[in-house]
């Protein structure tokens, strides 16, 4: 009786042991997971300062004027073409930003950026390490936050391809969690442009189309778009597309056209994605 009553205790023992150690290992877990979030955005908080810093003292004071065009932009939308201008009025000077920031990091390729959103982050890429920066800051630090990233399959020179970038969908709203909001026609009417310079090229597009779905199941689709392999590809995969959109954009796609698709998580779907395309501005 009294032995039973000893390994009990033990057990009981035993299981408080445990159940402390789990406790002090998950709370370790988030304060590490905390801490980690935190030097992420203070990361790319900087980045981003810098970034503007930089672009004011080298526009010599025009900077303001390119504000001032793009509160006006929300306002009442501009064409294509004049946002494609107003993008490339300060290109020389971003040019210079980039470039300082490339000599820290040679694997940044160029800058990615949505007026009005968050989205404003520099994009990396690794031909040779498939989604190296998925889980690794602009330093090669690892981070739960990633770095938006190009496609290894991609190429910004010539011969140039589709560019496909890929950016977490973090849960505090950062990275590329704004595309989410695409999915609905408001949001896309108030945000229809997309920057994405390389290193030595200011580039503008227009937003076509914005679809989910299922990275397990659906990838021809996108594949087909945005790198055909065989004729009829192209406009097969365009067709779908457009029957999957969240709204009709009134944006036509053709073969030929240099198209911007930036990939980010979607949660109604099992193993789900947002995907956006958009082509560029000529």
């Amino acid at each position: 009786m009294e032995k039973n009553k000893l390994n009990r205790v033990v057990l009981l023992r035993a299981m408080l042991v445990v159940c402390v150690a789990v406790f002090l290992a998950s709370g370790f877990m988030l304060i590490r997971d905390y801490i980690q979030t935190s030097r992420q955005q203070e990361t790319f908080d900087q980045l981003s300062s810098r970034f503007a810093m930089e672009a004011r003292q080298a526009a010599a004071g025009q900077e303001g004027q390119g504000a001032e065009e793009g509160q006006q932009a929300q306002k009442q939308r501009m064409s294509p073409q004049e946002w494609s201008m107003q993008w490339e009025r300060l290109a020389q000077e971003r040019f210079a930003v980039y470039q300082s920031m490339k000599a820290e990091n040679p694997d940044m390729v160029g800058w990615i950026r949505i007026q009005g959103t968050v989205i404003d982050y520099p994009v990396m890429q690794t031909p040779d390490r498939v989604d190296f920066y998925l889980h690794r800051d602009f330093y090669k630090n690892k981070s739960s936050y990633g770095t938006p990233y190009m496609s290894e399959v991609c190429s910004y020179e010539e011969p140039r391809t589709s560019l496909m970038i890929n950016g977490h969908h973090m849960k505090n709203g950062s990275m590329f969690a704004a595309l989410q909001n695409y999915t609905e026609q408001a949001y896309y009417a108030e945000h229809p442009y997309v920057q994405f310079d390389t290193m030595e090229e200011a580039g503008s597009y227009e937003i076509a189309a914005v679809i989910k779905l299922s990275a397990s199941g659906d990838q021809s689709i996108w594949q087909q778009l945005l790198f055909p392999k065989e004729d009829g590809d192209f406009e097969k995969a365009w067709e779908r597309v457009k029957g999957q959109s969240f709204y009709d954009t009134g944006v036509e796609l053709e073969k030929g056209d240099e198209l911007l698709a930036l990939v980010t998580c979607e949660y109604t779907l099992k193993n789900g994605r947002i995907l956006l395309i958009a082509k560029r501005i000529i």
